[in-house]
Parts: structure tokens; C-alpha cells; sequence
């Protein structure tokens, strides 16, 4: 199945990818795609300097240019260089709890099928555990639509509990709502992540229902490939063609 919809989530060997910037430019040509490499990232995206060049890079290149904003970890920006971006897709990636972070690395091994099982899936299907890393979750993602303005909430139910279960389960309902009422209150565009497969369909028939924007993300830090596995989930929950982004932030009130 062809998916001709704007790809705002790719990655450049600016942070993890192992495509250059150029050769991103020239890949437009085989479907429509901007660049979005992780900020911060090491010795590559280090500060917003480094993230000021990067964005020039792309901007000659011709490539429309967002980030991975780190939530929860990335430093605010200062507004001239967030307005210089085209878009802003807001991560999670780990989450601080009572001093220890919480880190997704492994669980992202797993659902990606570079690991066979997954380690700690015992240690995360602790009730008590699951509850505070969802709460943290919302007030993670509250804090960058209000002080870091993102655009795009990207891979929204990818986390350390994803790997452990039914999503249905694992993300209750009500947790669900509460996530989707944010991200529409605030104008922010839910991703459909090729990469990790989320959001489950209940989810997005759940976001569809309150009006909700999405927009798509291949997550690729490779070559391009068939966005196959997005196309079945956009039809599956029968959501417009026109309700996604289309490689520029959405239109809202001005925060």
C-alpha cells in the first residue's frame, strides 16, 4: 500500500541516523519527508549553537527541518530558534522518578526485534510502578505543549510498558482520554510511529472521536522504506487524510 503523506519524523547522521543531510534531500523524491534528529545528541546536537547550524544545513538543502525534542530532558529553547523550525516533535524517550531514570532503551530493543525478549518485563508489570510512569508521563508531555510548544507528540504510547501486555490493559482507558484531551486542548498532533507501531487502534479511534490531529513519523535512521505497517493503522482506524500534517506545525492559538 503507497502512503503519500508527509513523513515529519526522520533522522540524519546530525544524532543517531546513518543518512547525511543531502542525501535526505535527494530522498524527497521517492515520498515527501523532512528532517527531525534527536536534540539534545552527544557531540552532534549539543546546544542550541550546534542546533542553529543544523537547522541552516537543512533550510539550503531545501529539506523542511524539525527535531526529536528529548521531553523531560532537553533544555528550553529560546523562541527565535523554535519559530525557526518547522516543526517540533515532542519524545519521550525516559522519564525521573524520585531521583532514578527510567530509561526506555532496552523495551525499544524489544519492540523493534533487535532484542528476543525483553529483560525487565516482570519489573515493569508492577501495578504500583506502571501507575507512576503513566502519571509522570502526562506531566512530562504537559510541560512541553505549555513551556516548550510542541508540535507533534511522537511514538505517544511507546515506553517501558509497552513490551508487557495488552495496550488496552497496560494503558487504561481513562489514561488514554486524559492523554488525547491534552494534546487537543493544545493543538498538538498525535504521530502514527512506523517504528514502534503506535498508538494501538483504540487509541486512535479514541482521538479521532475528539477531533484530534495526527501526523506521520517513520522513525527511519536508515534508507527509506514502504511506510506499510502506518498505512494499515490510518485505514484500520479510518482516519482522513486530511486531518494530518503535512510538514509544517499546526494552525492554534498562538500559547
Amino acid at each position: 500500500m503507497t502512503l503519500a503523506l508527509f513523513d515529519h519524523h526522520i533522522h540524519s547522521d546530525r544524532s543517531d541516523g546513518t543518512v547525511s543531510l543531502a542525501d535526505r534531500a535527494k530522498s524527497v523524491a521517492i515520498r515527501p519527508h523532512g528532517v527531525s534528529d534527536h536534540y539534545p545528541w552527544r557531540d552532534k546536537l549539543r546546544n542550541e549553537e550546534d542546533l542553529k547550524r543544523y537547522i541552516d544545513d537543512a533550510n539550503r538543502l531545501g529539506l523542511r527541518v524539525g527535531i526529536e525534542y528529548d521531553l523531560g530532558v532537553a533544555p528550553p529553547l529560546s523562541r527565535g530558534t523554535h519559530d525557526a523550525l518547522h516543526y517540533v516533535i515532542g519524545a519521550i524517550h525516559q522519564v525521573e522518578l524520585d531521583g532514578e531514570w527510567i530509561r526506555y532503551d532496552d523495551a525499544g530493543a524489544f519492540v523493534k526485534g533487535r532484542a528476543q525478549r525483553f529483560k525487565e518485563a516482570e519489573r515493569f508489570g508492577a501495578v504500583e510502578l506502571r501507575s507512576r510512569i503513566l502519571e509522570r508521563t502526562l506531566e512530562v508531555v504537559a510541560l512541553g505543549i505549555e513551556r516548550d510548544r510542541i508540535d507533534i507528540l511522537g511514538h505517544p504510547t511507546f515506553s517501558a510498558l509497552q513490551p508487557i501486555g495488552d495496550p488496552e490493559v497496560v494503558y487504561p482507558e481513562e489514561w488514554q482520554e486524559r492523554l488525547i484531551a491534552m494534546c487537543v486542548a493544545g493543538g498538538i498532533a498525535i504521530e502514527i510511529n512506523e517504528s514502534y507501531g503506535v498508538p494501538h487502534r483504540e487509541f486512535l479511534l479514541r482521538a479521532a472521536r475528539r477531533g484530534a490531529t495526527f501526523s506521520v513519523g517513520s522513525d527511519t535512521h536508515f534508507d527509506l522504506k514502504p511506510l506499510a505497517r502506518t498505512a494499515v493503522m490510518i485505514d484500520e482506524a479510518g482516519l482522513p487524510h486530511a486531518r494530518f500534517l503535512a510538514g509544517a506545525r499546526p494552525a492554534r492559538a498562538e500559547r
